[in-house]
C-alpha cells in the first residue's frame, strides 16, 4: 500500500549579507539652549555627511565639530559570503538614497524572513538563556555531590573522575561566580559572551510553528520562557487550517513588490549587490521603547553612518540591516518574461545602543586678578572666561575662607544658564547668594573687605550638567596700610578639588635648615616611604632624581659653622644600582665630617 503526500508549498531563499560588528558611539561638541528637547538634527548629516562636510572623500573632522553641536557615529562591517554580492563588478546595480526611503516608505522593502513565501513564519532561534541554563545545570549538579566544605574546582576533579568529560572542558564551562578569585581572568567570559550572542533564523511552515513552539512553553523551565510563549502565540493567530487540503495557485505567486519592471530582451541571468544600508532607531525612555525614523545610506562600501537628530540625555538603539537590489526574470500567466527589480533586506543585526551624555570637566575661570576700590573701600576680583569649547558653563561660583585650615564659603554664584530644561542642582545653594545674569559675568564685588581683612579666594566653573570645575589658584588679599595698596599672596596653583582645597598649596614639604651644636659627624640616611608617584591614576612620576633619570642629578647640602663663618658643601648623589636589590628595606648611609678643621 502505498501513501500520496500533498505538494509542498514553495519557499524562496534569499541570502543578503548580514551587517555585523555593529558600534554607536557618541560626540559632543558643544551646547545649545535646546539640546535636551530637540531632536530635529541637521539635514546634512543624516546617514551620510553632505559635501559640506567631506574633504577629498574623507571626513572634514574639524569643520563637522565647529557647526554640528552633537551626533552619533555608527561603524559597522558585512558579513561577506564567497560569492560576495557586495564585490560584484556590475556598475548598473545601484540605488540611490532617495530610490531607498522611497521603496521604505511605500512597504517596497522586504526582509528575508518576508519574502520566503506564504504560509511561511521566520523564527530566530538564539542563545541568549543558555550559558545561565549552563550555570544553573553545573550548580546543581554540585549541590548534588553534597561536600559543602570543598570547592567547586575540587568538586569538578571528582565529577570528572565519575564522568566521561574531561576536566578541563569543565573548568571552562565553570561559571565566574563559581571560581576562584585567582581564577576570574580565566573565567570563560569571552567564550560566554560569543555564545549567547550566536543565533540563527530559521523558516517555518505556519501550520508546524505552534506544535514546534508548545514543547517550550509546556516545558516551563526556560529563562526565557515569557518569549517563548509570546512566540508560540504568535505562531498560533497566524495559523490558517486549510478547510480543503488542496494546493492554491495563489500560493506560488511571488508576491514581493517591485520597484521597477522591464521586458526582458533575450536570454537574462539574474543579477543581486547590495546598494545600501537601513539603521532601524528606537529611542529608549523608562523602558519603552519609541521607534523612529530609519537612517539610510546607499552605496557598496560605506561602513559609518551618522546621526544627528538625537536630544541631550536620551538613549537611542540602532539595529542594522543590510539592503540588496535584485534583478531576476519573471514571466507572466501569458508567458512573457520581464526583468523584476526589487530590494531586499536582510536579517537584522545586533542591537547597539548609546546614551547621550558627556561628562568633561570644565576649567576654571582664567586671570584671576582683584583691584581695590578706595572711595568704597571695597574689594573687585576679575577674572576671564574659561577655555570652554564646549560652550557649556553656565554658572561661575565665587569661594572664600579665611585660612588654610577653613573650609571655603560660598559667598556668590552667578546664574547665567539659558537652557529650555536646566538640570537638577546637585549642590544646594542659599537662594540668597544666587545673582541671575544674563552673560557670564567677569567681575564681583565683595562688600565686606575692609582694610583689615584678610581673606583666600578662588574661583569654580559649572557646566548646564551641574559638572563643576575644580578650584581656580587660590589667593591671599589683605591690605597693607602702610603702603596703602592691597596684598595678594599666591597661595594654592589651579587644579584643586572642590573636597579638597589645599590639594595643590604651595608649600615646602622639606625643612630649608637645620640648627645643631656639640657634633663633629652627621650621618644622612637614604630611606624613603615611595620611590615613584602615580599622579592622576597614570602618569608615574619620580620622587627622587637619580642617575637613571639624569646622570647629572645631585642634591647639595651644605653645612656653615656660624662661629667662623666656615662652610662645606657635600653632594650626594642617588645611584639606582645601590638600593635597586633592597626593595626599600636597607638603608644606605653617608658619613662626613663637619669638624672645624
Amino acid at each position: 500500500m502505498s501513501t500520496e503526500s500533498m505538494t509542498s508549498i514553495p519557499l524562496h531563499v534569499f541570502d543578503v549579507p548580514e551587517m555585523i560588528e555593529l558600534e554607536a558611539d557618541f560626540r559632543y561638541n558643544f551646547f545649545v539652549a535646546d539640546e535636551t528637547i530637540n531632536e530635529s538634527g541637521n539635514p546634512a548629516v543624516n546617514g551620510r555627511l553632505s559635501r559640506r562636510f567631506r574633504n577629498k572623500g574623507t571626513v572634514d573632522q574639524s569643520n563637522l565639530d565647529k557647526r554640528v553641536p552633537r551626533y552619533a557615529t555608527i561603524e559597522f562591517n558585512v558579513k561577506d559570503t564567497k560569492k560576495s554580492m557586495i564585490a560584484t563588478k556590475n556598475s548598473a546595480i545601484r540605488s540611490s538614497r532617495r530610490e531607498i526611503r522611497r521603496a521604505l516608505r511605500n512597504g517596497k522593502i522586504y526582509t528575508e524572513e518576508r519574502a520566503a513565501g506564504m504560509g511561511m513564519d521566520s523564527v530566530c532561534l538564539d542563545n541568549k538563556s543558555v550559558p545561565q541554563n549552563i550555570e544553573n545545570f553545573i550548580r546543581m549538579r554540585l549541590n548534588s555531590l553534597g561536600k559543602e566544605e570543598a570547592t567547586p574546582l575540587e568538586m569538578l576533579k571528582e565529577l570528572s573522575e565519575t564522568s566521561a568529560i574531561n576536566s578541563n572542558l569543565l573548568e571552562s564551562m565553570l561559571p565566574p561566580s563559581l571560581k576562584d578569585e585567582g581564577d576570574v581572568k580565566n573565567s570563560g567570559k569571552g567564550w560566554r559572551k560569543t555564545f549567547a550572542r550566536q543565533k540563527t533564523y530559521a523558516q517555518i511552515n505556519t501550520t508546524y510553528a505552534p506544535n514546534m513552539m508548545r514543547s517550550a512553553v509546556d516545558r516551563g523551565t526556560s529563562l526565557n520562557y515569557p518569549q517563548s510563549i509570546s512566540n508560540f502565540l504568535l505562531a498560533k493567530s497566524s495559523l490558517v487550517a486549510d478547510s480543503n487540503n488542496s494546493i492554491s495557485n495563489d500560493e506560488y505567486i511571488f508576491d514581493v513588490p517591485y520597484i521597477d519592471i522591464e521586458k526582458a530582451e533575450g536570454d537574462f541571468v539574474a543579477q543581486a549587490a547590495v546598494v545600501g544600508y537601513i539603521l532601524e532607531k528606537k529611542r529608549v525612555y523608562k523602558g519603552v521603547r519609541y521607534p523612529m525614523a530609519p537612517i539610510i545610506v546607499s552605496g557598496r562600501r560605506k561602513k559609518r553612518a551618522f546621526d544627528s537628530k538625537i536630544a541631550y540625555g536620551q538613549t537611542y538603539e540602532y539595529t542594522g540591516r543590510t539592503i540588496a537590489k535584485f534583478r531576476v526574470p519573471a514571466t507572466d500567466l501569458e508567458g512573457e518574461t520581464y526583468i523584476q527589480t526589487f530590494l531586499l533586506a536582510s536579517k537584522p543585526s545586533e542591537t547597539v545602543s548609546v546614551t547621550i551624555e558627556e561628562d568633561r570637566r570644565p576649567d576654571p575661570p582664567n586671570d584671576f586678578n582683584f583691584h581695590f576700590e578706595y572711595d568704597k573701600e571695597n574689594l573687585v576680583l576679575t577674572w576671564s572666561p574659561p577655555t570652554n569649547p564646549q560652550r557649556d558653563v553656565k554658572y561661575i561660583q565665587v569661594f572664600r575662607r579665611k585660612t588654610i585650615h577653613e573650609p571655603f564659603q560660598l559667598i556668590r554664584q552667578f546664574d547665567f544658564d539659558d537652557s529650555a530644561v536646566r538640570t537638577e542642582p546637585k549642590e544646594y545653594i542659599d537662594p540668597s547668594l544666587i545673582k541671575r545674569a544674563r552673560v557670564m559675568p567677569t567681575y564681583f564685588t565683595d562688600t565686606e573687605f575692609s582694610k583689615s581683612s584678610s581673606y583666600i579666594y578662588s574661583l569654580v566653573a559649572v557646566d548646564a550638567r551641574q559638572i563643576s570645575s575644580r578650584y581656580s589658584t587660590q589667593v591671599r588679599v589683605s591690605f597693607d596700610v602702610k603702603d596703602n595698596k592691597i596684598k595678594k599672596e599666591f597661595i594654592s596653583f589651579s587644579g584643586a578639588p572642590k573636597a579638597y582645597p589645599n590639594w595643590n598649596l604651595k608649600q615646602n614639604f622639606f625643612v630649608d635648615s637645620m640648627k645643631d651644636s656639640s657634633h663633629r659627624q652627621v650621618h644622612i640616611y637614604f630611606n624613603p616611604e615611595a620611590y615613584t608617584l602615580l599622579k592622576n591614576g597614570q602618569e608615574v612620576i619620580p620622587a627622587f632624581y637619580a642617575t637613571s633619570q639624569d646622570p647629572l642629578a645631585k642634591y647639595v647640602f651644605q653645612f656653615i659653622n656660624t662661629d667662623r663663618l666656615l662652610d662645606q658643601k657635600l653632594e650626594v648623589v642617588i645611584n639606582d644600582s645601590a638600593y635597586a636589590n633592597t626593595q626599600g628595606t636597607t638603608k644606605t648611609s653617608l658619613e662626613t665630617d663637619i669638624s672645624d678643621e
